[in-house]
């Protein structure tokens, strides 16, 4: 099981900032990948996602560790309670059998690479929502708010702080507090 800590940025666009951004790194592929979030009854602190793309199942369980965020990412070809590793993962952090899936959330994502970290355009839908997101992925240490904020400035905006997760957001559109980006 891999763990790493997750370093990334993003902002939450309308889709016409979005396509603009968009035209500045084409050609892009936009690929399909489907994250469904799963929740342990006995619970509250932790939800992991298996996320599917190309053919692939891949379990992440995200924690947060006095500010930093740390994944643990592994290839999955099983069912999640077959997994030696996942088991004790989930037990380490009290996480119980039985799970509930909490749904899915589709996202068509292109990815640019600078040579520093990965720039995704996401498009994301879920509950009848659909929102665009741009993550800035950090893969070596470099100035990245800066390198992020010069890319945003292409389209007259600037990095703030980070909106709300996707699972947040997915969650708090099942609870009818949905927010609408057109």
């Amino acid at each position: 099981m891999e763990k790493q800590q997750e370093v990334e940025y993003k902002v939450l666009l309308t889709k016409e900032e979005f396509y603009r951004l968009a035209n500045h790194f084409t050609p892009l592929e936009f690929n399909l990948q489907i994250n469904h979030y799963y929740k342990s009854t006995n619970s509250k602190s932790y939800a992991f996602r298996i996320r599917e793309k190309n053919g692939e199942r891949l379990f992440t369980l995200k924690e947060n560790d006095n500010g930093k965020v740390f994944e643990y990412e592994k290839i999955i070809t099983t069912d999640i309670n077959q997994d030696d590793q996942i088991i004790r993962l989930l037990a380490s952090k009290a996480v119980f059998p039985p799970y509930h899936e909490l749904g899915c959330l589709k996202t068509y994502r292109a990815i640019h690479y600078n040579g520093l970290g990965e720039l995704c355009f996401d498009i994301n839908i879920y509950n009848g929502i659909i929102d665009y997101e741009i993550e800035y992925e950090v893969k070596k240490p470099h100035d990245y708010i800066e390198t992020f904020n010069k890319i945003l400035s292409k389209i007259e905006k600037e990095y703030v702080e980070n909106p709300k997760s996707k699972y947040k957001r997915f969650l708090e559109s099942m609870e009818g507090e949905q927010v609408w980006l057109e």
